[in-house]
């Protein structure tokens, strides 16, 4: 075998891997894990209400008896957390039950912030609930941000009903939260909170 055709083989395979990688881009952003007890369930904000959806039907279903909200200052003095708050009380989850973290802006920001206030109710075991596209971003930062505190996670994503992991370059919303991810993503791995 020549030297031409090794490099013609390696490039034809090495074109192979990048075309599965790419078909299976949107799959990979995806991390869920199924449901369990927990001490209480975190929803994070940056959506148009699926996310509160699952964390209320995971809190009806008694995965956790208290249910957290984390968004801050979406316009003025509204707040992303308040929104979500009336949302699940909405879908039946009584105010007692719902805990506000209302200043995060980023999900870095969602993990530290949201840490400080589990600490402070001393909840052994969080279910972190977003949207499927956003879970694996999710994932890395909680997991850095709740490194050593002995506190458990658990991850759930909501589905979105724009995003199709299969398929993730059929539509618009599906292809900029795939790159939008991808390069936040890539800031992650370069130390970068996102």
């Amino acid at each position: 075998m020549t030297k031409k055709q090794i490099k013609l083989i390696l490039a034809f395979g090495l074109f192979i891997v990048l075309m599965i990688a790419v078909r299976n881009a949107g799959s990979f952003l995806v991390y869920t894990e199924e449901p369990v007890k927990s001490d209480v369930i975190l929803v994070l904000s940056g959506d148009r209400g699926e996310r509160t959806e699952k964390g209320a039907e995971l809190y009806k279903n008694g995965a956790a008896p208290y249910l957290m909200f984390s968004g801050g200052e979406v316009y003025r003095n509204s707040k992303m957390a308040d929104l979500m708050k009336e949302h699940a009380m909405e879908l039946g989850v009584p105010e007692q039950a719902i805990v506000l973290e209302d200043r995060a802006d980023s999900t870095y920001e969602n993990a530290v912030f949201s840490k400080t206030i589990i600490e402070k109710h001393a909840f052994k075991s969080v279910t972190v609930v977003s949207s499927d596209y956003h879970m694996r971003r999710v994932k890395l930062l909680f997991d850095r941000a709740f490194k050593g505190s002995g506190i458990g996670l658990h991850y759930v994503a909501a589905p979105d009903k724009n995003f199709t992991p299969r398929k993730w370059w059929g539509n618009n919303k599906s292809l900029m939260v795939t790159f939008t991810e991808y390069l936040k993503l890539t800031g992650y791995f370069f130390g970068k909170n996102s």
